[in-house]
C-alpha cells in the first residue's frame, strides 16, 4: 500500500512500559482479543455488504457524472456548491488539496468555472455571494442526502430565486440526494433538472467517493474515476494484508486501546495548508460516526475521542505548548506529502546574518517536513502517542486512497467500541426542534412543546449585566 499511502505507526508504542503507549506484551494480548472483530469488519468489506463499499457502485454513473459536468463547464463561469456537512466536506477536501486555494483567480484555473462552496446558513456570506456573482452564469449544484437537512434547503430557496430572477434555465440546476418519494426528488421532477441519487446505503459523511464529491469535481476538470482507483487499491490492501501488518488493524487497535487509558482527544495535524480542509472532513468523519451514547446492546458507554483538526507549520505557533505541556490526554495523527507538487528554492540575500543565510540551498517543502518531524519527536519525548500517514504524491488517486482508508479505520474502531457508525442520533433533538419553530407543517403538533422548552430555557439562563 506504501503507492498510494504509507502509515508509521510506530510512535504508539513502547518497550519500556510507559503507559502513555502501548507496551509489546500488551500488543500482543490486543492482537488476539481483536482479531475476529478485525475479521468481521474485513469480511463485510469482501462481500460488499458494508455501506462505505457502495462507492464503488457509483462508477456506474461515471458517464453521466461527466456528461452533466461538461456541460456546466461549458454553459457557465460559475459554480455555486450549497450543502452541508457531508455534502460538502468531502469536495473542500478535493478542491483545496487538488486545485490550491487561489484557483478562483482567472490565471490558475484555465478557463475552468469559479468554485464557491456555501455550507451554513448565515446571511453575511450569502450578501457577500450576491454581490460578486452573476447569477445567469452561475450553475448551482443543490447537495443534501435527506433533502430535509434545513441549512442547505434555505440556501436553495434563496439562490434558486435569485438564479431565476436572472433568466436562468431550471434544467440546467444539479440536484445530488437520496432516491425517494420526497420534497427534494419531487422538485427534481418538476424541474427536470439533472439529478443525480447518492447511494442510499452511504451516510452522508461518506459520501465523497459518490456524485457528491464526484460531480463538482468533475466541473474543475478532475478525473473522478482516479479517485475510486485509489480507493479500490486500499480496498484490496486492507483485504490482501496480513493482520499483524495491517494498518488498519494495529491503527484502529491502538487508538482504541490509547483512549482507553485516556487519550480522549483525537489531534489531526495536516502538514500543508492544502490539506487544511482534509482535518475538517476528518473531524466529522469521527466525531458523528464514533461519538455514541450507547453501545449495540443498549448499554450507557458515551463512546468516543474528540476530533481535533491542526495545521501544521502554523499550530506550531497557537496549540503545540499546550499539546506538549498540557493534559495528556491526547493521540496525535500527522498527515503528510512525500512529493510536494511544486516547490521553492531558498537563496542568500542577507549571508551576513545567522538568522537568515542558514536557508540558502534549503527548499520550502524540505523546511516543512522537517518542521513535522522535529515536531512528532518533540512530543513523542513529552510522552504523547503519534502515527504518521504520508501521501506520496498529492492525486486524485491518492486523496480516494486516503479518504477509502480513514472510512475504514473509523468502521473497525466502531466495531472494537460495539457502537453502530451510521447514524448520528445527537443531532436529531436540535434538528427536529429546528423544524417546528421554524414551522414546518408535519411538525406543527410538537411546537408548543418545543415553545415551552425554549421559553423555559431562556428563563432560566443568567445573564450579566454591564
Amino acid at each position: 500500500m506504501k503507492d498510494i499511502l504509507n502509515v508509521d505507526v510506530g510512535s504508539l508504542f513502547s518497550e519500556e512500559g510507559d503507559a502513555n503507549f502501548i507496551s509489546t506484551p500488551d500488543f500482543e494480548t490486543l492482537c488476539a482479543a481483536n482479531s475476529s472483530s478485525f475479521e468481521e469488519v474485513r469480511l463485510s468489506l469482501e462481500n460488499k455488504t458494508s455501506p462505505i463499499t457502495t462507492s464503488f457502485s457509483t462508477e456506474l454513473l461515471l458517464d453521466d457524472i461527466k456528461k452533466i459536468a461538461g456541460y456546466l463547464r461549458g454553459h457557465y463561469k460559475n459554480m455555486l456548491v450549497l450543502g452541508i456537512g457531508g455534502s460538502t466536506l468531502g469536495f473542500r477536501t478535493i478542491f483545496q488539496s487538488l486545485k490550491g486555494p487561489y484557483y478562483n483567480h482567472e490565471t490558475l484555473r484555465d478557463n475552468y468555472p469559479r468554485v464557491f462552496v456555501l455550507d451554513n446558513v448565515d446571511p453575511i456570506p450569502v450578501n457577500y455571494l450576491e454581490k460578486v456573482l452573476d447569477f445567469k452564469e452561475t450553475a448551482i449544484v443543490y447537495i443534501s442526502k435527506s433533502g430535509s437537512t434545513p441549512e442547505p434547503a434555505a440556501n436553495f430557496i434563496h439562490f434558486y430565486k435569485k438564479y431565476m430572477e436572472a433568466g436562468g434555465n431550471p434544467k440546467d440546476i444539479v440536484i445530488i440526494c437520496d432516491p425517494g418519494d420526497n420534497g427534494i426528488n419531487h422538485i427534481a421532477n418538476d424541474l427536470k433538472c439533472h439529478l443525480l441519487h447518492i447511494p442510499a446505503a452511504l451516510p452522508g459523511r461518506y459520501t465523497v467517493l459518490s456524485p457528491v464529491g464526484f460531480l463538482p469535481s468533475e466541473v474543475i476538470g478532475i478525473d473522478s474515476k482516479q479517485f475510486l482507483e485509489g480507493a479500490n487499491r486500499v480496498h484490496n490492501a486492507i483485504l490482501t494484508t496480513p493482520l499483524r501488518e495491517n494498518a488498519v488493524f494495529i491503527l484502529g487497535t491502538g487508538i482504541a486501546e490509547l483512549a482507553r487509558k485516556g487519550k480522549t482527544i483525537h489531534t489531526m495535524f495536516s502538514y500543508s495548508t492544502i490539506l487544511q480542509e482534509f482535518g475538517l472532513w476528518f473531524a466529522q468523519l469521527w466525531g458523528e460516526s464514533l461519538g455514541k451514547e450507547k453501545s449495540l446492546t443498549g448499554e450507557t458507554i458515551n463512546a468516543g475521542t474528540t476530533p481535533l483538526p491542526a495545521l501544521g507549520a502554523t499550530d506550531q505557533h497557537s496549540v503545540l505548548q499546550l499539546f506538549k505541556e498540557g493534559p495528556n490526554d491526547k493521540i496525535f495523527g500527522f498527515v503528510t506529502i512525500e512529493n510536494f507538487p511544486t516547490d521553492v528554492k531558498l537563496t542568500d540575500p542577507f549571508p551576513s546574518e545567522n538568522e537568515y543565510s542558514y536557508f540558502a540551498g534549503h527548499t520550502m517543502s524540505e523546511q516543512l517536513k522537517i518542521e513535522q518531524i522535529s515536531t512528532e519527536i518533540s512530543l513523542v519525548h513529552s510522552k504523547r502517542p503519534c502515527y504518521r500517514l504520508t501521501l506520496p504524491e498529492l492525486s486524485a488517486y491518492t486523496l480516494g486512497g486516503l479518504f477509502y482508508f480513514m472510512e475504514a479505520l473509523v468502521i473497525f474502531s466502531a466495531k472494537l467500541w460495539n457502537i453502530y457508525p451510521f447514524d448520528q442520533p445527537g443531532v436529531e433533538e436540535g434538528k427536529n426542534m429546528t423544524y417546528a419553530l421554524m414551522g414546518r407543517k408535519d411538525y406543527a403538533s410538537v411546537r408548543p412543546k418545543y415553545e415551552e422548552v425554549l421559553k423555559k430555557y431562556r428563563a432560566g439562563g443568567r445573564r450579566i449585566k454591564h
